[in-house]
């Protein structure tokens, strides 16, 4: 994990932060940091979790006690059980979590990310178990041991109420195929969600072949910022034989052929 937020980093777009839809997935959506030659970044997963009643709960603390689906993703926060929720009408979510948590000796940007990593699975899984009233944007409340306004991470003195900061989303990720998922053959579909950037997305799947190598299945695949969803929403179906394979996505920018914040996902057909 870097000891810094500090990176090389292209001029990417930026994100946009809407909450997620409700969904009738047994799943819950969790959020994790990656780094990488573009800066440090959240990632979302969907876990399958214990359900204790409470999808906050049950988010915050697969985020805090389990591990990611995918390496290279992680957090800095410390494990614990000891986790308090609670949602006003005003979806205001209030989060109370024990002063170990925090433990790690962070920089600013990398406590800002942090708390974001909370801030967006808190509200991601109030939005997705459908329980925020009306269009209302949700807020985090973050307590330390019953206390407001605590200080965290040696240093880092927290604000009374946290809305999403867009800026430290991926301007890539792979919603499906997750890692390490499985199909049966056929159509498999592809979600996404990108930045618009002004070449436009790319991607790539390969298939590993019987010497273990991938190998491309198609040319990549180019999509135009205007074929996106308002929200940066993509989706394809890949017809796709049974086999291992891997799909990759990158962003280009016209007069440049550098791959921008390139994310793979690797899921096989059976």
């Amino acid at each position: 994990m870097p000891d810094t937020s500090n990176s090389a980093h292209q001029d990417l777009p930026s994100a946009s932060g809407s909450v997620e839809t409700p969904s009738d997935k047994e799943l819950i959506p969790v959020y994790w940091l990656q780094a990488d030659n573009d800066g440090v970044y959240l990632y979302r997963e969907y876990a399958r979790a214990k359900a204790s009643g409470d999808p906050v709960t049950d988010a915050i603390s697969y985020m805090l006690n389990d591990k990611p689906a995918k390496d290279g993703w992680f957090t800095y926060l410390k494990p614990s059980t000891d986790i308090g929720v609670s949602i006003s009408s005003e979806n205001v979510i209030t989060l109370d979590l024990p002063k170990k948590v925090f433990g790690a000796h962070l920089d600013e940007g990398l406590a800002q990310r942090s708390i974001q990593q909370l801030v967006f699975t808190a509200t991601a899984a109030a939005a997705n178990a459908g329980v925020l009233n009306g269009s209302q944007p949700p807020k985090l409340r973050l307590l330390v041991d019953g206390a407001a306004n605590a200080t965290v991470f040696d240093d880092y003195r927290l604000e009374s109420e946290y809305e999403r900061n867009s800026s430290f989303m991926a301007p890539i990720w792979i919603i499906d195929p997750q890692n390490s998922s499985q199909f049966a053959a056929g159509k498999v579909k592809l979600n996404a969600r990108s930045v618009a950037f002004s070449d436009g997305l790319y991607y790539r799947v390969e298939r590993k072949n019987t010497a273990g190598d991938w190998q491309p299945v198609d040319e990549a695949q180019r999509v135009k910022a205007t074929e996106l969803d308002e929200d940066g929403a993509l989706s394809r179906e890949l017809a796709l034989s049974p086999g291992e394979y891997r799909v990759t996505l990158w962003g280009q920018n016209n007069g440049s052929g550098a791959k921008i914040a390139r994310t793979t996902s690797m899921f096989n057909v059976s």
